[in-house]
């Protein structure tokens, strides 16, 4: 969870780790987000997260549907309002240095999270 006073940047990183949990949810086929992970790049977080390709309705359905981490989706999905940076600078601009840092750290403290409520979704 996040704490209350993390950065916008810090929260981005924390939004970008739980859509990814849910893509790797929606491919179980596919590469599961690994924990200590250091993302390279200055693109923005939203275009991070666009680039994951989500359908979220149609991605919760099949998931739940198909009856692969029902309640864990659940969870995932109640924690995005959460996570939502109050900036909405956070989110669309290019990342420098500093930001990139707190991304990633928001990154990591979220996929730990997720490793700690629902091991077997985060490497």
């Amino acid at each position: 969870m996040p704490e209350q006073n993390e950065s916008g940047h810090r929260l981005a990183g924390r939004l970008y780790a739980t859509m990814r949990v849910l893509k790797s949810l929606t491919e179980p086929s596919g590469p599961k987000p690994v924990g200590d992970e250091e993302l390279k790049g200055q693109d923005s977080p939203c275009k991070r997260i666009r680039a994951l390709e989500l359908d979220l309705f149609k991605d919760l359905v099949a998931t739940v549907q198909n009856g692969r981490h029902a309640k864990a989706v659940g969870e995932v999905f109640r924690s995005i309002p959460a996570l939502v940076p109050k900036q909405r600078v956070a989110l669309e601009k290019n990342l420098g240095k500093q930001p990139l840092a707190e991304f990633n750290a928001g990154y990591r403290a979220q996929l730990a999270d997720l490793k700690e409520a629902f091991p077997e979704l985060v490497e």
